[in-house]
């Protein structure tokens, strides 16, 4: 019998014997044929696999050198720890035995001493570097020093290069095996120090600061990560960042060294939660500088289709000063950027630059090939399965057997990702395939749609709603077609809402949108702060509720790129109920005014409300809601009354600027912040069937607090007050006489009256944590204020009402975080509030000769439904 295994000694003996058996047959003139392969000592691995990565055959010519190589493919399998091959005469041919030796099974990998980093992070690692090392795979100690150099790898970029990692392999049984890495993380080392030899020009400063990558440790870099030293990055910084600042200068042949990195015990500074490692890098980069050069002539040729001379001014590039070469690279981008916008897609600046190292001068020729012009063959779209592709088509300033252009096709995206029917589409998304010898483009847009409809029972509790149930559906492309439809039944013990309405986006195919509503509604205004020192300010206290019946039409169009007009019409019939009996007297003295020989019944169930509403929008959002970056300004003008009929004139322009834009410094454009200005104000015009000057009612007036501006006050809670003097009456409205002096009785009431101008600045720092779950961190500022007292106004005979100038124009500020989980079935954040409120109200009042305090709180946690905006 005849064996082998794989060895060098063992490979030259199997030469020889396959030498000696090929003599052999030679000699005797026979041919040996394989009469059976036999599998010896598998357990998992089944035989027909085995015998899948082997040539020889039963029934086949013996041949030594094909079995030897069905030896060396069975052992590159990786089966096996042991294989031996062995040769034996049958009855009828050679029988060649394959024995092998199963490697055991890996059945857990664990990381003891792991902190600075997760499991997922090594098997990352493991994966990039193709370690090959993994639970349930045959266990292979030759990968085990690369599997330690992985993760060793990642202590390093984590700020532990001092760590060390060993390896050990526990046996559970014959077949298997544990694998432990023992990791010694070793002390934090952060870089401490950067430092340059040979800069005279630049200063050390200046060249740490063009560093974006790497930084010395200090409290930014401790959040950023950047103080921690990775070579790659390091290289990058030096060579990129680092030389831009001199090719910025001139010194077109600024050099740097090999930085030189070294770990040191340095000082570790005063600064209490923020102070450097007892370990430190410390990095000395050396810098060659060279001469400076100035540019000489500027040649451009090859311009055909625009005009050459405002290329040319483009590139600002004057003889005789000096170069700056990352402009000229920026300005040759924005060319090709231009070209591009006007469908030359192959358009291609090819810079020629001629230096005169004894003048130490720069000649630049720059030669244009304009190539084809594109213009656009097909507009496809992918995964729209319930939108219709004509939806998508009408956002697009892009058409078929049109120019192209990538500008048009950037807008059209954001067009698109603005009307919220899908998951954000990224450039990964859209593809531009061009078709050279045509001179066309196809363009294919994938889309992954969102849920176009909710239908939902939602209920709970809310700073403004009050404790409510109710169902609603909604779409924001009913049947595919982007029409808009809503359907409410709400409520609650603060409000009720039943609405309908719907918006065609697109009425008769042009871009003309209207839409109706009709609506129900009804609000119980509450307030915390009515009575301080009167009630606990834990009790609320219910001032009034206002019914409201009425319909809406509105038509909007697009007049240019983001700018859209739009005129609506509202019409309501407005009761107020429930009047709190410290509340009647002012309410019932104003709402007289506008029913004159009226009584109770005709002024709290006879107002009407007609209002046109001009409006001007500006949008550059690149989504309907949780915008990431953009612009929107949104103008309105509303006109209530005067030739629209109603019971008072009013008209109360409202501007509101959002800004939004992703967070480069601290999270690389993985966070947002978002700015909001809001400015309100309140001008009645035109005069009251007595004679006197239009007011306006107590309910119209501003006032702010809640989840969608001060969010650290209670809702309706910012406010200017004032004192009244108002006669009692009854239910007829007639004066209640005092009987001791004959006259009327006087009610003496301190009020929060509302403003007639109000402004809102709120900035907030948006954090995306997994999922649909968000953390947002927020500045409110604001304040609603009277400027105008005429339009403070109560009616009859004895009334009276003084402002409190000292709770008036007072700024009010609020602070915190924003826990916001996205609720699926009604598509919009459920948000739990912590609020802290730094600027408050805090003077005093007198009524009736009693002083009572003014104390708006400090603290505040509430939760809500919605965006804020």
């Amino acid at each position: 019998m005849r064996s082998f295994s794989l060895s060098s000694v063992g490979a030259i003996v199997f030469v020889v014997i396959a030498l000696c058996s090929w003599v052999d047959a030679q000699e005797t003139g026979t041919v040996e044929r394989i009469e059976e392969i036999r599998i010896v000592g598998n357990r998992r691995i089944p035989e027909s696999t085995i015998l899948y990565y082997l040539q020889s055959k039963e029934g086949d010519v013996y041949n030594e050198e094909q079995v030897l190589q069905d030896y060396r493919k069975l052992l590159n399998a990786d089966f096996f720890e042991n294989l031996t091959v062995k040769k034996m005469r049958g009855d009828t041919g050679v029988i060649i035995i394959f024995e092998v030796q199963e490697r055991p099974i890996i059945r857990e990998i664990s990381y003891q001493g792991m902190t600075s980093f997760k499991q997922s992070d090594v098997l990352e690692r493991f994966r990039d570097m193709k370690v090959g090392l993994s639970v349930d795979s045959p266990f292979d100690p030759a990968k085990l020093p690369k599997a330690r150099r992985a993760v060793k790898l990642l202590l390093d970029q984590n700020g532990r290069p001092l760590g060390r990692v060993a390896a050990k392999v526990d046996p559970i049984s014959s077949s298997a095996v544990r694998v432990i890495f023992e990791i010694d993380e070793g002390p934090k080392v952060r870089i401490g120090d950067i430092e340059f030899e040979g800069n005279t020009l630049l200063g050390d400063d200046e060249l740490r600061d063009s560093l974006k990558l790497t930084k010395e440790r200090n409290p930014i870099t401790l959040f950023k990560g950047h103080d921690k030293y990775i070579k790659e990055k390091l290289e990058y910084d030096v060579q990129t960042n680092l030389m831009e600042k001199y090719r910025e200068r001139g010194y077109l042949y600024a050099r740097a060294g090999e930085p030189d990195v070294e770990i040191i015990a340095g000082p570790r500074g005063m600064l209490v939660g923020f102070r450097k490692t007892k370990h430190q890098y410390h990095i000395t980069v050396p810098i060659q500088e060279g001469e400076q050069y100035r540019w000489g002539k500027f040649t451009l040729e090859g311009v055909k289709n625009f005009d050459q001379a405002r290329v040319q001014d483009s590139f600002k590039i004057v003889p005789g000063q000096v170069v700056n070469y990352v402009a000229f690279k920026k300005a040759n981008e924005e060319l090709k950027k231009t070209y591009s916008s006007f469908g030359y897609l192959d358009m291609d600046a090819i810079p020629e630059m001629n230096v005169d190292q004894e003048k130490k001068t720069v000649d630049v020729r720059l030669r244009v090939e304009e190539g084809k012009q594109f213009i656009v063959h097909r507009l496809n779209f992918a995964g729209n399965t319930k939108t219709r592709d004509k939806v998508l088509r009408r956002e697009f300033f892009l058409e078929e057997q049109q120019r192209f252009s990538s500008q048009m096709l950037d807008y059209s995206i954001l067009r698109l990702n603005q009307l919220g029917f899908f998951e954000k589409i990224e450039e990964k998304d859209y593809e531009v395939i061009k078709r050279p010898m045509q001179g066309e483009v196809d363009l294919l847009v994938k889309v992954k749609e969102r849920s176009q409809q909710s239908i939902g029972l939602t209920g709970g509790t809310s700073g403004i709603y009050g404790a409510f149930i109710g169902v609603n559906y909604q779409s924001n492309n009913f049947r595919g077609k982007g029409q808009r439809v809503e359907v409410s039944l709400q409520t609650g013990t603060r409000t009720a809402n039943y609405t309908f309405s719907f918006t065609e986006p697109y009425f008769l195919d042009t871009r003309t949108s209207l839409g109706f509503s009709v609506f129900n509604q009804r609000y119980r205004t509450d307030t915390y702060s009515m009575y301080y020192g009167m009630v606990s300010q834990n009790d609320n206290v219910a001032l009034y509720t206002q019914r409201i019946n009425g319909f809406s039409l509105s038509a909007s169009r697009p007049v240019w790129r983001w700018w859209r007009a739009g005129l609506s019409y509202q019409w309501e019939t407005i009761k107020i109920t429930d009047i709190n009996d410290n509340f009647h007297d002012y309410a019932i003295n104003q709402l007289l005014g506008f029913t004159p020989g009226g009584g109770d019944e005709d002024a709290t169930r006879g107002i009407l409300k007609s209002t046109v509403t001009p409006s001007l929008l500006y949008s550059t959002k690149d989504s309907y809601y949780g915008a990431h970056r953009g612009t929107q300004l949104s103008l309105s003008f509303p006109v209530s009354g005067g030739i629209l009929g109603g019971t008072y004139n009013v008209v109360q322009p409202t501007v509101d600027f959002q800004y939004f834009l992703p967070d480069r410094f601290l999270s690389g454009g993985r966070n947002t912040i978002a700015f909001r200005s809001q400015f309100m104000y309140l001008l009645p015009f035109g005069k009251l069937a007595d004679g006197g000057p239009m007011s306006v009612p107590f309910y119209e007036r501003i006032f702010y607090g809640g989840e969608y501006n001060l969010r650290g006050f209670d809702y309706r809670a910012v406010s200017p007050w004032a004192t009244t003097r108002t006669p009692k009456v009854d239910n007829a409205g007639r004066p209640i006489i005092d009987p001791v002096t004959g006259r009327p009785a006087i009610t003496e009431s301190a009020i929060p009256v509302g403003g007639d101008t109000a402004a809102l600045f709120t900035t907030e720092y948006r954090i995306p944590i997994a999922g649909p779950l968000q953390v947002s961190g927020f500045v409110d500022l604001g304040t609603s204020m009277v400027l105008n007292t005429n339009n403070l106004r109560l009616f009859g005979p004895d009334t009276f009402i003084n402002l409190q100038e000292e709770t008036n124009h007072v700024v009010r500020a609020s602070t915190g975080a924003e826990i916001q989980f996205m609720l699926p079935m009604i598509n919009q954040p459920f948000r739990l509030i912590f609020a802290y409120n730094p600027m408050i109200l805090n003077s005093d009042i007198v009524v009736d000769g009693v002083r009572f305090p003014l104390r708006e709180p400090r603290h505040s946690i509430k939760f809500s439904v919605g965006y804020s905006f």
